[in-house]
């Protein structure tokens, strides 16, 4: 179990570099992407990955075989519309992509499903926040 945690803290690294790295992205949230959770005062647009689960198929010869680990890609704005223009980058960006994710070497990621999401203020504001919620599946090779 230590190794997939281990696995999942570089791959949710390796995914905030990815995205990062990605000019569409990166124009639009800046260095704004945070794992598990944003900083209350974290200004928007930006974005929150979670893992939400994790899979292994070991191979016969006793090597590691895939590993599949499941997270939630929230892409958070002000405005419905910026929230989906964000995920839609995201969305594309990612949909079937393999290479490089920091230190790890993803061989597909694949879209689950999308959502959307809308979070009253918790003051008095009227601020919410609206959310393109993406869930996909990072699928790999661990070394």
């Amino acid at each position: 179990k230590r190794r997939s945690e281990g696995e999942g803290v570089l791959m949710r690294s390796g995914l905030v570099a990815l995205l990062a790295g990605e000019s569409t992205i990166s124009n639009i949230v800046a260095t704004r992407i945070y794992i598990s959770k944003a900083p209350q005062t974290a200004p928007l647009p930006n974005i929150v990955i979670t893992q939400m689960g994790s899979d292994e198929l070991p191979a016969l010869d006793g090597t590691p075989g895939l590993r599949f680990l499941d997270f939630d890609i929230d892409c958070r704005a002000e405005r419905s519309v910026d929230s989906y223009t964000l995920g839609n980058a995201v969305r594309v960006f990612l949909d079937d992509y393999s290479g490089a994710a920091g230190s790890q070497t993803v061989g597909a990621i694949i879209l689950n499903d999308e959502s959307t999401d809308y979070d009253p203020p918790a003051d008095a504001s009227d601020k919410g926040v609206h959310t393109t919620l993406l869930d996909i599946t990072v699928q790999y090779s661990p070394a």
